[in-house]
């Protein structure tokens, strides 16, 4: 009896824990009338060649008299890895219906030919599983499944590689002279077979132009199929010094084929564009130049001091400082006239000091000194050297000299700008006096015309306004001047250095015996400074210690770098990443700034951007950018009742608890509760002897 009872107990349990679906399927899998039948009506062969790309269609249709739904097909590569399947290999439909409209659909796969493949057959399997529809939910569809054989048919093709060179790449696009930058090739295989055992150099390389940095001369593949590519590159290296414009190269390269027959060398022509690294060199100016301005005696001291800034972006190197008196007889040298300075960094600047003598027999004259400076940095060749220059003059007055037999002088004693830093693209006032040595006779007819040494792709730097660039006077008393005021225009693009212009004096004297002289004018040009910002972005409400960002976006407009430039914030409260040094800041340049500030008050709080930079002169300049933002008091924290923690929500009862538990129980207690009822009847209609046997 307990035997008994206890395999009716374990049966139950099995029974329960079987889905219905297990038994619904069987029967209707065999029983119903009503089920899909898919079947491939498209070929299944194709033809291809070695090497090719074919695209394989399987169509389905239904035949069935239901609809097929999840349908998912899959094709598989052959065994022998000849043809793979590229891309996705399984291919899902979402139903098939058996009406004669709509039982029909299509997939499509890709499939890959090896280039090697030789005259076969190639089998491909492919598997399509599918599933009927059925309205009950308690019923699960049944699973049904079709495969077939795709056959490929692979016939070898001719195997002639043809190489092209599909791209060229230049990183950076622009190459500086002395930098350093890649050129890359991608190499496609145009022909019917694979090209092999590739080689690859580039052709023109000097010394003077480009260079190999760092790798092999040559490069080599070991082989690219039919119709795909490979990529190759090359460290090069531009030299230093080299002018900009357009620098032809080759790519010269070779391969075979199948059978090992070389082809090429075959070349193929590119371009280099080398740029100018002028935005990057160093860039030194003559300032503040000193020296007598008056009229000096015989055997006097002369010094003339002044100071070279690099307003550049390297370190100028080798400088070399020289202050040439031009004519000896007299002025003469009681220094050094050549100082050396090993480097000047940017930003930096150095004061240099020459001492000269004005000579025992010195004429009433204007003695003019030629002052070079000349230097190298890192992105040019040593023997390149960078040059600037500026005339000055010292007036010496002989005394005792015979005035009637003396040569009459005209010189320009002194000459100041307004503004006193010329700005390019500005007016500027130039204010010249012109002065007669001569202590007895007078100069006249005199005819005065200024030339600039350099001019630009715009022309002449400076420009007179409103009157032309030469001027009449009529006379100037022995030892008598006359003022002149001329407004200039400096053009634009004007560089920030020290230009020069010459004052060409033609005069006569009492006797009309014409003469020629030369002054010369040294205007310092900078260019303005321009720092653009965007809108201050910040949130107009915050709250007592907690951090609020504030940003802006900013520009360089200018034509000129901004130097050591720093952003801050500034203001009556605590800040995180408050402070951002930009460094260099090149024309044409954008950056982006973030800080974060913590209030610690309530109310309005009013704050600055703060941006400070030097200009191309050496002056500090400070752009503000002011912000308000109304301060909150922090937002006090909800509490909850001294131990009384937040009440929570009941759980929504879901259907698959407790009701999904009961029905399977309840069939177990009804399967065992049956057998009880069987057990019993049974013994009852037992005689005792079998009972007996039983127990």
């Amino acid at each position: 009896m307990k035997r008994l009872l206890s395999r009716l107990l374990i049966f139950a349990i099995i029974f329960t824990m079987l889905p219905a679906g297990v038994w619904a399927e069987e029967d209707l899998a065999t029983s119903s009338p009503y089920y899909p039948d898919l079947m491939l009506i498209s070929s299944n062969s194709i033809r291809a060649e070695a090497g090719d790309r074919e695209t394989i269609e399987i169509e389905l249709k239904n035949v069935g008299t239901e609809r097929a739904t999840n349908i998912v097909a899959t094709l598989y590569s052959d065994e022998t890895g000849t043809v793979l399947v590229t891309g996705s290999s399984s291919k899902k439909i979402d139903d098939i219906g058996f009406e004669t409209n709509n039982n029909v659909e299509s997939e499509y796969f890709t499939i890959d030919i090896d280039d090697d493949a030789e005259d076969d057959t190639y089998q491909m399997r492919l598997e399509v599983v599918y599933y009927n529809e059925y309205n009950n939910v308690d019923i699960h569809p049944v699973k049904y499944t079709l495969s077939k054989t795709i056959n490929v048919r692979v016939t070898s093709s001719p195997t002639t590689p043809e190489l092209i060179v599909s791209r060229v790449d230049l990183m950076p696009v622009i190459v500086l002279p002395g930098g350093d930058f890649i050129v890359g090739f991608e190499l496609e295989n145009d022909g019917d077979g694979p090209a092999r055992d590739i080689k690859a150099s580039i052709k023109g390389l000097t010394v003077d132009t480009f260079s190999l940095r760092a790798g092999l001369s040559t490069k080599t593949l070991t082989s690219i199929n039919r119709g795909k590519k490979d990529y190759i590159y090359f460290e090069l290296k531009a030299a230093k010094g080299l002018k900009a414009g357009n620098y032809e190269l080759e790519l010269e390269y070779s391969y075979k084929d199948d059978k090992g027959t070389k082809i090429g060398p075959e070349k193929e022509g590119f371009s280099i564009q080398v740029g100018s690294n002028l935005e990057q060199a160093a860039n030194l100016l003559l300032q503040n130049i000193t020296y007598p301005s008056g009229p000096l005696g015989q055997n006097k001291e002369v010094k003339v001091s002044m100071e070279i800034r690099n307003q550049g972006q390297s370190i100028a190197k080798n400088v070399v400082v020289n202050a040439d008196s031009q004519e000896s007889s007299g002025l003469v040298p009681k220094s050094l006239s050549t100082a050396k300075i090993d480097a000047i960094a940017p930003g930096e600047t150095v004061k240099v000091e020459f001492l000269f003598l004005t000579a025992p027999n010195a004429m009433t004259s204007n003695y003019p000194i030629n002052i070079t400076v000349d230097y190298t940095d890192d992105l040019v060749s040593p023997e390149l050297r960078d040059q600037i220059s500026q005339m000055i003059g010292v007036f010496v007055n002989a005394p005792d000299e015979d005035a009637n037999l003396s040569t009459p002088k005209l010189i320009i004693d002194r000459y100041s700008f307004s503004p006193t830093m010329v700005e390019a693209g500005q007016n500027f006032e130039m204010y010249l006096s012109f002065y007669n040595t001569n202590s007895s006779r007078a100069v006249r007819n005199i005819k005065i015309f200024l030339t600039a040494e350099e001019e630009t792709d715009s022309g002449s730097v400076f420009t007179p306004v409103n009157s032309s660039n030469t001027f009449y006077i009529d006379s100037i008393a022995p030892k008598g001047r006359v003022e002149k005021t001329i407004t200039m225009f400096t053009i634009p693009d004007a560089k920030a250095k020290t230009y020069t212009i010459t004052a060409n004096f033609e005069y006569e004297d009492s006797a009309a015996n014409p003469y020629q002289a030369q002054e010369f004018i040294g205007i310092p040009v900078v260019q303005q400074s321009r720092l653009e910002t965007g809108e201050v972005g910040y949130f107009p409400e915050s709250y007592v210690g907690q951090s609020t960002p504030v940003s802006v976006e900013f520009y360089n407009t200018g034509k000129v770098t901004l130097y050591n430039m720093m952003v801050k914030l500034e203001g009556d409260f605590q800040t995180e990443n408050g402070q951002y040094y930009v460094g260099n800041f090149d024309s044409g340049s954008s950056e982006y700034f973030e800080g974060y500030i913590i209030p610690m008050n309530p109310g309005e709080l009013s704050g600055d951007i703060v941006f400070t930079f030097e200009d191309s002169t050496g002056q500090m300049q400070e752009v503000r950018k002011p912000f308000t933002l109304n301060v909150m008091d922090m937002m006090p924290m909800p509490e909850f009742p001294e131990g009384e923690p937040p009440i929570e929500e009941p759980m929504p009862e879901g259907s698959g608890g407790i009701k999904s538990f009961l029905i399977p129980a309840g069939v177990a207690l009804a399967a065992i509760v049956a057998g009880v009822i069987f057990y019993r009847n049974r013994k009852a209609k037992k005689t005792p002897e079998e009972m007996e046997i039983d127990e």
